[in-house]
């Protein structure tokens, strides 16, 4: 705000000034007075659109400011033409009322572009600019304007031409007061040329039109010596923001503005020490050429400048040349932390993903005859460390790790953060210390104040074989290598292998061949037989095996846990259900002593309504409920248990009986079998397992005990032997499954093993 003040004062100053100047000369009974009048009016004109220009936050108004002064420097032009034409009249009377009609003609169809800039956008646009906290409009130039100020330019050096031919022609008493205009003229042209080149927001060079125009009336109107126009001119020079040398032919320094002496830092006044001041900072810059911009970087100060040279000659010979020097330091270090920001983390400082991926891939194209890893690096459980320590906390384990790398990994490879709590590494094999990696990362604790916390770090590596293969897929196979690590706190570090590869790739078609599966029946349900004390069968439990048209026979090992991993699991077990309602089914009058068991996922719960499902498939079916038991693990119940509690419940009072399966595997209580609405207990025979444990015997046979006070059947599962039959017979169990009796069997060779058993 303070400089838009300042300049709107000077504008506005020399506006009253010009007015003065132009009603005084048109009072004048000197000829040349209504021309000094006409040319002061135009400059009226074009310090006022300025003023308009600098006090405007109105697009509109400061695109009707810019037509304005570009209108009016050329009206400013053809107006000077006409003055210098009548005050050069003292070498040709004659020649006093000529009229310059190509000047004229051309200033006429520059004013007539411009008026069509409206209509046709050929002139120019605008942009916002901010400087000292408030909007400014600058132009941005196009054809049009390029066209103003080559019509400009050109009656600018015919004048020019015109004064220089006064000056050769004229006599001493008049050659002073031309000289005078002459280089008034030139540093209005320059200061034109520079704002054009440097494109400051605001434009100072009006300021010299201003004087100009001041110079002509008093040179014109009153007589005032050299040495006025050169002090006010450098005064008006020397408040420019940029440095300004001016050089001689000879490239001796003949002036300097005060930005000038304050870069080298020089006295003002001590214009004979620039030349070597320049050359000591920024080297021999006068005898490089006529015209060029060169940026400088000064590592010693770390500053950045732009270096401008033009040189202004006539009839061809060099009459001298100026520097324009500008501080750039500012806005290059934007420009460097803006780069920064596009290549690196913000928290870690490591390279960011995209950059790693790109550094990486360039690399290999380059590199064949080194062998590299890709390594992905995992923090386990950072969510939790967020939640419990707070974000503040899981920051610090993110900069710590990202330190552990810049001091271990420097000059040996490269890394970078992927993505939240994930990292990569890219590093040659013969570099790679895995013992380095496995004893920090097994032991690494992240302290801060009072917080100390050991963090789980695991290490997914992948050797890069195909080097034209795409770096995230490189870095996705380094992930795959983490699935074997699982929840193994010991083992931090694992490699990829195709192994592992082939067996997600396994999953993966598994999964897209399920629905083809069940509807084409490579499904199949297998039978196995469950007896009593006497070994007579009495039912059996539905297995799902499958088919697989090209795997060939899939035990549940290899499927069951990919679909209970991705929900595909319900649909499995609906067909599963259904297929043993169709057995029970074709069973009426013939089996009607046999029951089957089904068994139900614990996803089956969340995805359906498991009651309603079967109680469909039942009714659908006409089978009793009492002939299609329902199997639950015992693990189920470990979440929503008063939910499931409440289905099986409606499950028993619709007349199904519901089987607890797996009983004894790791999450069994007293309170659990307490609160459980069962019939029947199926125990894991892992207790069993150890025939000279006598603990286990002890407690296999309190729970049959148990069992029984509480009205449930036992059914032991995994009988293997005669010995085990025998010893669960004396304990008490009612029930009994496993390979002694039978292994799981297709429906054609179960109904075999009905007709032998009967035998």
């Amino acid at each position: 705000m303070i400089i838009q003040v300042s300049y709107s004062l000077i504008f506005i100053v020399l506006i009253i000034a010009l007015l003065i100047c132009a009603i005084m000369a048109h009072r004048s009974d000197k000829p040349v007075g209504k021309f000094t009048c006409l040319f002061n009016v135009s400059l009226i004109s074009l310090v006022s659109s300025n003023l308009i220009i600098t006090n405007t936050q109105n697009e509109a108004i400061a695109t009707f400011g810019y037509y304005l002064f570009f209108i009016s420097m050329t009206i400013v032009m053809m107006t000077l033409a006409s003055f210098i034409n009548v005050y050069c009249r003292d070498i040709d009377s004659t020649a006093t009322n000529k009229k310059i009609y190509i000047l004229y003609a051309l200033g006429c169809i520059d004013i007539i572009q411009l008026l069509l800039g409206p209509i046709f956008n050929h002139v120019f646009s605008i942009k916002s600019n901010e400087l000292d906290s408030q909007i400014y409009y600058i132009d941005v130039p196009k054809i049009g304007l390029s066209i103003h100020r080559i019509i400009d330019y050109i009656i600018f050096f015919v004048i020019i031409g015109v004064l220089i031919y006064r000056i050769i022609k004229t006599s001493k008493l008049y050659r002073e007061k031309y000289v005078v205009i002459l280089i008034a003229m030139l540093l209005a042209g320059i200061a034109q040329f520079v704002f054009i080149f440097v494109k400051t927001t605001i434009d100072k060079s009006v300021i010299v039109h201003g004087i100009f125009g001041l110079f002509v009336y008093y040179y014109s109107i009153k007589y005032r010596p050299l040495r006025l126009l050169d002090a006010v001119l450098s005064n008006i020079a020397s408040d420019m923001n940029d440095a300004v040398y001016v050089f001689d032919s000879l490239n001796k320094c003949v002036w300097a503005n005060e930005q000038g002496y304050k870069l080298l830092d020089l006295k003002p006044g001590m214009v004979g020490s620039v030349k070597e001041a320049i050359i000591n900072l920024f080297g021999d810059l006068t005898n490089k050429g006529d015209n060029w911009t060169k940026d400088i970087h000064l590592k010693k100060s770390n500053r950045y400048y732009t270096i401008e040279k033009k040189s202004i000659t006539s009839n061809q010979l060099l009459d001298g040349s100026f520097l324009i020097i500008e501080d750039n330091t500012e806005r290059q270090n934007k420009i460097d932390k803006e780069l920064y920001s596009s290549t690196h983390d913000n928290l870690t400082g490591l390279f960011n993903m995209q950059y790693l991926y790109n550094y990486i891939a360039e690399t290999l194209k380059n590199s064949h005859d080194i062998d590299y890893y890709v390594i992905y690096i995992n923090i386990k459980n950072f969510k939790i460390i967020n939640d419990i320590f707070g974000k503040k906390f899981g920051d610090k384990v993110l900069i710590q790790l990202a330190n552990w790398f810049k001091k271990n990994l420097k000059h040996k490879g490269t890394y970078g953060r992927l993505v939240g709590d994930t990292f990569g590494i890219f590093i040659p094999i013969e570099e790679f210390d895995e013992e380095l990696f496995s004893h920090d990362f097994s032991n690494f604790i992240v302290k801060d104040k009072k917080i100390e916390h050991k963090v789980c770090l695991h290490v997914g590596i992948y050797q890069i074989k195909d080097k034209t293969m795409d770096v995230s897929i490189m870095f996705d196979r380094a992930h795959l290598a983490l699935s074997n690590i699982n929840d193994n706190y010991k083992t931090i570090i694992k490699y990829y292998d195709e192994n592992l590869r082939n067996s997600i790739l396994e999953e993966q078609q598994l999964i897209a061949n399920l629905e083809e599966a069940i509807k084409e029946k490579q499904i199949k349900s297998y039978l196995q037989p469950i007896t009593d004390i006497n070994g007579k069968m009495v039912g059996a439990e539905v297995l799902a095996r499958w088919i697989h048209p090209e795997l060939g026979f899939l035990p549940p090992i290899k499927f069951i846990p990919v679909f209970e991993k991705n929900g595909l699991i319900v649909d499995l077990d609906k067909y599963i259900w259904k297929c043993a309602c169709e057995i029970l089914s074709s069973w009426k009058n013939v089996h009607d002593d046999l029951f089957l068991s089904i068994n139900i996922s614990p996803k089956d719960f969340y995805f359906i309504d498991v009651v309603s499902e079967i109680k469909n498939l039942v009714e659908y079916y006409f089978i009793e409920p009492t002939k299609l038991r329902i199997e639950i693990t015992e693990s189920a119940m470990m979440y929503n248990s008063e939910e499931k509690l409440k289905i099986f419940d409606q499950l028993r009072a619709s007349g199904f009986i519901v089987e607890m399966d797996d009983f004894g595997s790791g999450y069994s209580s007293l309170n659990l079998l307490k609160d459980m609405p069962v019939d029947v207990l199926k125990l894991d025979m892992k207790f069993l397992s150890d025939d000279k444990n006598a603990k286990s015997d002890t407690i296999i046979k309190n729970i049959i005990n148990l069992s029984n006070e509480l009205q449930m059947t036992t059914l032991s599962e995994g009988v293997e032997t005669r010995q085990q039959f025998k010893q669960l017979i004396n304990m008490g169990c009612s029930l009994f499954q496993g390979y002694y009796f039978a292994k799981p069997m297709s429906l054609e060779d179960f109904e075999q093993f009905i007709i032998d058993n009967k035998r």
